[in-house]
């Protein structure tokens, strides 16, 4: 069996800068695993730029409806025939070689466990009184015990989070089983990453797949998450709106040196680069830093207004 590796993503023209800088940031720091990309109506100067970076397969697809590239992730796994195949977001990239985290100890799914303090939040409008903040609302197991159909009790408590993972063969079957979920529970209209009109799918993917982790026998054992571990190697993920190549966030502007040097990188070994956009731009960096400054005030100041009022209605529920 060969040591290579396969990194897979999935993006559309939203995200061909995401793709880009995630696939840039592997080249730089030395990695030697194949990149594959499952795109999505891209035009052909787009997929020109993403072929451009070296080692790089574009699989071209159409949508066939309005459900976000998230939920085509088993799809961009199957394009790899390598033993381990690293799923990674579009909206991610990597410091170092993480290479030697590439691994899936004891046979397990490498995948992150979400904190309680996340889970309360991405939970936090459909928590009743009786349900204790940072686990899993009551309501959204019995949705997903029902859908599943297979085991009565939970296997899980926490939820796992699907930006980046690391998998091997004998997960295959249970990443097959992940996409007929998706194609079950998921509407096809479905436009966003996240839907807050679906108290049991409310983050699509990442619910469907914790659904299976709860209640399927088919759920494999996990292993703890490396990637994230080690400050001088692991992956950054931007997993809040705007994106990086949209606009700055705190936590964008907190790598922006690393993106300009991504950027001068590729321009020395001649990749192809679209126009650099407004928000990576040096010229424009302090205009960005003012916008995120009052943004960030702003949306702080009305989640907390939003937590405050959520937890008064809760005591009526």
């Amino acid at each position: 069996m060969s040591d290579a590796k396969t990194v897979v993503t999935a993006c559309d023209s939203n995200f061909v800068w995401g793709a880009l800088l995630l696939g840039l940031s592997l080249r730089f720091q030395g990695m030697k695993c194949h990149y594959h990309i499952l795109a999505y109506d891209l035009s052909d100067a787009e997929s020109k730029v993403l072929s451009s970076i070296p080692d790089t397969k574009l699989y071209p697809k159409s949508k066939p409806d309005t459900r976000s590239v998230c939920t085509q992730k088993p799809m961009a796994i199957a394009t790899a025939d390598t033993e381990i195949v690293v799923w990674m977001d579009a909206d991610c990239m990597v410091i170092g070689n993480l290479e030697k985290y590439f691994v899936t100890p004891h046979n397990g799914l490498q995948i992150r466990k979400r904190k309680q303090n996340e889970i309360a939040t991405i939970y936090r409008n459909y928590y009743r009184f009786s349900d204790q903040r940072g686990k899993i609302p009551k309501r959204v197991l019995e949705i997903w015990q029902k859908d599943v159909a297979d085991l009565k009790r939970p296997q899980i408590e926490t939820v796992y989070q699907t930006n980046c993972f690391v998998l091997n063969n004998s997960h295959r079957d249970f990443i097959n089983l992940w996409q007929e979920q998706m194609l079950k529970v998921i509407p096809n209209d479905t436009k966003g990453v996240y839907n807050k009109h679906s108290i049991a799918y409310s983050m699509t993917d990442e619910s469907v797949l914790n659904s299976l982790m709860a209640f399927s026998s088919q759920a494999p054992a996990t292993a703890e998450y490396l990637m994230d571990k080690d400050p001088e190697t692991h992956c950054i993920h931007f997993g809040l709106k705007p994106k990086p190549w949209q606009h700055l966030t705190l936590q964008a502007y907190s790598h922006m040196a690393y993106i300009d040097e991504l950027i001068d990188w590729a321009r020395q070994q001649e990749i192809e680069l679209p126009k650099i956009p407004l928000s990576l731009r040096k010229d424009k960096r302090r205009s960005e830093l003012v916008r995120l400054r009052v943004r960030d005030n702003f949306r702080s100041l009305r989640y907390l207004m939003s937590t405050q009022a959520r937890s008064i209605l809760r005591l009526f529920r």
